[in-house]
């Protein structure tokens, strides 16, 4: 069967809200279809993946690409900030006269399964979790005729209209099974996705995900999808994709998208080793959590090629960690950020402000306590209530939300809590962002950084659209729709 999985557009505004990063925007490749698409394709059966940010493709574009496909099956993965986009895509897909089933699948049909699909009328059955073994299941029982009702893992409409929830399908337990991502499927593979100068040292970059799951129930992070119960490839098989995409594609830098990529020592012991004995002339960046950020494992991943570490810190206040959930202190956070900088590691710290039980002076402890543990990059979002977290059940517990699915983005306000004004919030971070930059010491190790012309390109360009935002009110625009 042909098939065709696609990942819908998604506007620079609608990831950054009113930050202007177009001109500095990064994107990964649809790591999700193309291990859906790779495990299809080993069954026999004929899949395409369309990814639309990265081709830059119109409305109209992407339905005449499918038409001409005549798919039996296509299934559109979204996020809650392009489900939207999503649903204009599978409504103009019918109105052209498909008459395939289209399925919605990721994590915002996962997290929000029967509100998503009685809101949108033109997809026509929901996978929710994982997604490779259920979609195989349906291609196949679609190619012969049979009943779909019972597929485990799906949520579709019952005879009546209304809207059925199958049970969950149990999550794939040997990770190894699944065949390497398809990334042949995607023309523009590797150069035609954006890479940050800041985080990324040389071209062409790509991504991988070693594992699925977090341990950890942060408060404000939805775990639908893969739930808390982590799972790995094991150290052979995120070799073997290391290798291939070195080989087939002459890949020389690397960003490793794990939760936690330090979580499990045996497996980063064996890579790091591996790195190191083959003599690769690969650099990488990955994500850690504080507890794993040990002086041997910052200086096994250094060894080995990493440079860049992005850790979650999310607020310098001991109050706001724990009512999060966030299971670290500032004294872990802090020492974890020391170990990694002794072992010559760059470090980007991400950080909220508008958590639960917020206030003026918990944003200020989080400004100082970012400028003073020796990070060498700060990141600042706004609380973002995704449909899903455990803030999700009771946001009013807390504060007050403003707009719904489609105004969600990290860099707009959509969500106040108690005793703070949108203004509270925005001064905060424009504060936060010109302290933490304009100190001699990150200006003097930015220009350190820069050994290419590319990373040279890119930070001015950055510089601009930083100035830009922080010295002016930014008002709140209307999403723009596809077209």
């Amino acid at each position: 069967m042909r098939t065709v999985l696609i990942d819908p557009p998604t506007s620079h505004e609608q990831i950054y809200g009113d930050w202007d990063l177009s001109k500095v925007d990064t994107y990964c490749p649809p790591l999700g279809l193309l291990y859906i698409a790779s495990l299809v394709r080993e069954h026999g059966h004929t899949p395409h993946v369309l990814d639309l940010t990265a081709r830059k493709w119109s409305l109209a574009q992407a339905v005449e690409f499918v038409t001409e496909i005549d798919p039996g099956l296509v299934g559109i993965s979204a996020k809650t900030i392009n489900i939207h986009n999503a649903a204009r895509l599978a409504e103009n897909l019918k109105q052209a006269g498909l008459d395939c089933p289209i399925v919605l699948g990721g994590a915002h049909i996962t997290a929000v399964p029967v509100e998503t699909l009685s809101r949108f009328e033109p997809f026509d059955l929901g996978v929710i979790g994982e997604g490779e073994l259920t979609y195989l299941e349906l291609i196949r029982r679609l190619q012969q005729g049979d009943p779909i009702s019972d597929v485990q893992g799906i949520v579709r409409r019952g005879d009546f209209g209304e809207v059925l929830v199958n049970p969950r399908r149990p999550p794939i337990e040997d990770l190894d099974q699944l065949p390497l991502p398809a990334w042949d499927l995607l023309p523009e593979f590797p150069h035609g996705y954006k890479h940050s100068a800041l985080e990324t040292k040389r071209l062409p970059s790509a991504s991988i995900i070693s594992s699925r799951g977090c341990p950890y129930s942060c408060t404000f992070c939805d775990n639908a999808v893969f739930g808390t119960r982590v799972r790995h490839h094991s150290a052979e098989y995120t070799l073997e994709m290391i290798r291939h995409l070195e080989k087939e594609y002459g890949v020389r830098d690397l960003m490793i998208l794990d939760d936690n990529f330090l979580l499990k020592r045996d497996k980063l012991n064996q890579i790091c080793d591996s790195l190191v004995r083959d003599g690769d002339d690969l650099t990488w960046y990955c994500i850690g959590h504080a507890k794993f950020m040990t002086e041997d494992r910052m200086q096994k991943i250094r060894e080995a090629g990493c440079w860049f570490i992005e850790l979650g810190i999310e607020s310098g206040c001991d109050r706001i960690l724990k009512v999060i959930k966030k299971n670290t202190s500032k004294m872990e956070i802090a020492e974890a950020v020391r170990q990694a900088r002794r072992a010559g590691l760059k470090v980007k710290g991400n950080f909220i402000f508008g958590l639960p039980t917020e206030t003026k002076e918990s944003m200020e402890e989080s400004t100082q306590f970012a400028i003073g543990i020796g990070l060498s990059h700060f990141q600042q979002n706004f609380l973002t209530i995704w449909p899903g977290c455990e803030i999700s059940a009771e946001p009013e517990k807390y504060g007050a939300l403003k707009g719904d699915w489609e105004s969600m983005a990290h860099q707009r306000i959509t969500y106040l809590p108690h005793g703070l004004t949108e203004a509270d919030l925005i001064a905060a971070s424009k504060s936060a962002f010109r302290r933490f930059y304009f100190r001699p010491v990150i200006i003097m190790e930015t220009l350190l950084s820069l050994t290419s012309a590319r990373a040279i390109k890119a930070t001015l360009t950055a510089f601009v659209v930083f100035l830009r935002t922080i010295f002016r009110r930014t008002a709140h625009r209307n999403q723009p729709s596809m077209s």
